[in-house]
């Protein structure tokens, strides 16, 4: 079947069934929406113009999802209305039994647009399409016209190069994060555990500009990255199509890309695109705006897999946080899990890690809510919130947000799941909130938060050993030359020295008691923990064998961890050959099995 073919209706089927999408009830944020076994979300606005977007796949699909968010939130305001959503197999989109090719990528984009013509009442559409979505666009766009303009954002344009680069790219997230190739990746394609399966990756290699034999829409705008030298074939390409193709620079591409934590919105490319739409979406001269269908409000469905079934919506101030609630297709235990983000990662966690969990826990009659806090992922910042969102009170605040939402659909003391950061918010709810009575802390890496410790400069240099600065401190009068001037450390080997004196401190805190900062942070710790036991919480701390997080609980703990003798309520479990993110498929299986243990036993 060809991706034209693909996209249209089967003969005698129904069109997707329009969400509620009444305009007095329409969120600010976007419509959570279902379809076709997609999630997405519909953004609302009012110009003759809707945008269909297409995201990236995988690694680069995690780093840019706030991005994305942001770029349709700023359709809206521009009066562009817009729809995001997932392909199979991706973010919180149901996969295929057994997925063969891509032609059921192509039906759910041929019942997006159909879902958002039906929600916006336009029939012109632009299809903007980030990385490998941009070529999906150039495929779909003859079947999806009449196709207004087209966007393509670092689009790929061989999809034998992308396959490629694919694998350049898996090993230089693993080289990054220190672990190697994934010995049961056997498609070597997988970045930081995002794997896609290999029929997709055959389907995928015959994509690319080559085969594109009419021109996708009058006019394109082509955001291209510096020293790329496929962005320059796809503009000829195109414009020997008889496109007209306008090149602009993608600011800010190569630090979307590197991780999610660092990947912040950039507002320069937001912009530009946002204005570039605008310019084409109003009517032209003369001509008599068309009549726009009233948008009858209808329910939306939630998604159903073989085990569960799960509904997005949004909670919270002004509807501002996003969820997904994942239940047992049978009757669900009335305590529930609650997923928190690890640093920005959004919902779906790194390596999908908690969509994986959440079906999972479905299956054994647990039902769980994974979520974003405010600015990150599907969840848009606050605008009276702290710049920086994780390891504040604002985020342990939106973890109690999520569990009065829970409540609020019937649900009872939910068992807290985190992981690095995500595991220092959900320990201190629990700590705050009595209805937690049940708490899974994976690799933390903070019990207490020093105030004069930079939060940019932990999650950037966070995973630096202390022990290789003390190791060259050692060598060749290092303390010397360091007390002297003589001996450069740079940002990172200050934290470090930062996060060694602090140790230090600690270490003496028994003799010196509250006298020292440190003194005061080792007492801190300890009550929160007598907090958790005075409540007889359940305490589940997870670490991967030499996690950095170690040097923070053995701080507290011992080397041997036997300090924590004292909380009869926590448990203590090392999990063998694992990265701190859990990566490698075979890691993130021993995970699943520990948390399903202590979770769903």
């Amino acid at each position: 079947m060809t991706a034209a073919t693909a996209l249209r209706p089967a003969p005698g089927q129904d069109e997707p069934a329009r969400p509620d999408l009444a305009p007095a009830a329409l969120p600010p944020f976007g419509q959570p929406v279902t379809f076709a076994g997609s999630m997405g979300f519909f953004h609302p606005g009012h110009a003759p113009v809707s945008v269909l977007m297409l995201g990236a796949v995988g690694y680069e699909e995690l780093c840019l999802r706030a991005t994305w968010r942001s770029l349709a939130e700023s359709l809206s305001a521009a009066g562009v209305a817009s729809l995001r959503f997932d392909y199979p197999g991706q973010g919180d989109a149901i996969e295929a039994a057994d997925p063969q090719g891509l032609d059921d990528w192509f039906e759910t984009i041929r019942a997006a647009a159909e879902l958002l013509r039906q929600a916006s009442g336009c029939t012109r559409l632009v299809l903007v399409g980030q990385g490998l979505g941009g070529t999906l666009a150039l495929q779909a766009a003859q079947a999806l016209a009449p196709v207004e303009a087209l966007v393509l954002m670092a689009p790929v344009g061989n999809g034998k190069r992308y396959l490629r680069e694919l694998t350049a790219w898996s090993r230089m997230v693993s080289d990054r994060i220190g672990i190697g190739v994934d010995p049961d990746d056997d498609t070597r394609c997988a970045v930081a555990g995002l794997r896609l399966a290999p029929e997709r990756l055959k389907a995928i290699a015959s994509l690319g500009v080559q085969t594109v034999a009419h021109s996708p829409a009058e006019q394109v705008l082509l955001l291209t990255r510096p020293g790329h030298g496929g962005d320059a074939a796809i503009a000829e390409t195109l414009r020997g199509l008889g496109a007209t193709v306008e090149q602009r620079d993608y600011a800010g591409y190569e630090v979307l890309t590197t991780d999610p934590t660092s990947a912040l919105p950039p507002p320069a490319m937001i912009a530009t695109v946002t204005g570039w739409i605008a310019e084409r979406a109003t009517l032209p001269e003369g001509a008599v705006p068309a009549l726009r269908k009233p948008l009858a409000p209808l329910p939306a469905a939630g998604s159903c897999g073989e085990d569960f079934v799960e509904h997005p919506f949004r909670f919270g101030p002004d509807g501002r946080l996003f969820g997904v609630l994942c239940q047992p297709l049978g009757a669900a235990a009335r305590e529930p899990a609650l997923f928190v983000n690890a640093g920005r990662d959004y919902h779906i966690g790194w390596a999908r890690a908690s969509v994986i969990q959440a079906r999972a826990l479905a299956a054994c009659g647990v039902a769980s809510l994974r979520f974003d806090v405010s600015g990150v992922g599907d969840s848009p910042p606050a605008t009276d919130g702290p710049e920086e969102i994780l390891y504040s009170q604002a985020q342990i605040d939106d973890v109690r947000i999520a569990i009065d939402a829970l409540e609020e659909r019937s649900f009872a003391t939910p068992v807290l799941i985190g992981r690095c950061s995500g595991a220092y918010a959900a320990f201190n709810a629990a700590v705050q909130d009595p209805r937690v009575r049940r708490l899974v802390i994976v690799n933390n890496e903070r019990f207490v938060w020093d105030p004069e410790e930079s939060v940019d400069d932990a999650i950037r240099y966070a995973h630096r050993s202390v022990g290789n600065l003390g190791a060259t401190l050692t060598r060749k009068d290092g303390l010397r030359r360091l007390l002297t001037g003589r001996l450069r450390v740079g940002p990172a080997g200050r934290y470090l020295l930062f996060r060694w004196r602090k140790k230090l401190s600690v270490s003496l805190s028994p003799v010196l008691g509250r006298l020292t900062k440190h003194g005061r942070l080792h007492h801190e710790c300890h009550r929160r923990f007598k907090v958790l036991a005075g409540r007889d919480v359940e305490l589940a701390l997870i670490y991967a064998d030499g996690d950095i997080g170690l040097a923070e609980f053995r701080t507290y703990f011992g080397e041997a961890g036997e300090r924590l003798a004292a909380y009869p309520n926590a448990t203590l479990t090392m999990i063998p050959d694992a990265d701190h993110n859990f990566t490698h498929l075979g890691a993130g299986r021993r995970l699943l099995d520990t948390l399903l243990r202590i979770v769903a036993p």
